[in-house]
């Protein structure tokens, strides 16, 4: 239990240290947008802006899909854990929240950690706890996260689907995050230069 705790606080801090650096990145984007746009030739430089803007546009919008994920996750485990009676409910909802975030391992990871502390409820009530996750798992990796996801960044479903697991595949956990706005960006410049210009030709 001690190591676990310790596994648990460094993996706290450690989104904390993520978090913070993120509004610092967030905070200077825009100048170093601007910075980079000038890096392209100006005949072409409204262009570049445009698609840019787009791609960070569509990252933008998956990062908010994903948290609607993690938000309906976190929302079903805190009502299951009221329900069965495992304990510190709103303390593991919120870890579940943060390791939704990871796509395919994310939901895996947080319904071990949560099952494992529910044992000490006893053993009917981490086997009704995990049955009834990892049935939800299941429900959101095929029908809630590709529809958001479709929504979100206009990928379409077996698209998403794909990307995140040959993402996780190739690069881990840091593929398996990038796969969808990845995806996203490359449908955005085939349909905005390739097509165009197979079209012009």
């Amino acid at each position: 239990m001690v190591g676990f705790g310790s596994t648990v606080a460094n993996g706290l801090f450690g989104a904390l240290i993520v978090l913070v650096l993120s509004l610092y990145f967030l905070a200077a984007l825009p100048a170093m947008k601007k910075w980079g746009y000038r890096l392209a030739p100006r005949s072409r430089r409204a262009r570049v802006e445009a698609l840019s803007e787009e791609i960070t546009g569509s990252v933008g919008n998956y990062v908010i899909g994903q948290a609607v994920v993690a938000l309906v996750n976190a929302t079903f485990a805190f009502i299951v854990m009221t329900i069965v009676g495992v304990p510190f409910a709103v303390l593991l909802a919120f870890v579940v929240a943060l390791l939704a975030f990871i796509p395919l391992v994310g939901g895996l990871i947080a319904g071990v950690i949560v099952t494992l502390i529910a044992l000490t409820a006893g053993w009917q009530t981490a086997v009704v706890y995990a049955v009834c996750y990892f049935a939800y798992l299941q429900f959101e990796a095929y029908f809630i996260s590709p529809r958001i996801m479709q929504k979100a960044v206009a990928v379409p479903g077996a698209v998403a689907v794909i990307s995140v697991i040959a993402g996780g595949s190739l690069l881990g956990v840091l593929g398996a995050l990038i796969a969808i706005p990845t995806a996203a960006a490359i449908m955005l410049l085939v349909k905005e230069i390739f097509i165009v210009r197979q079209d012009n030709h």
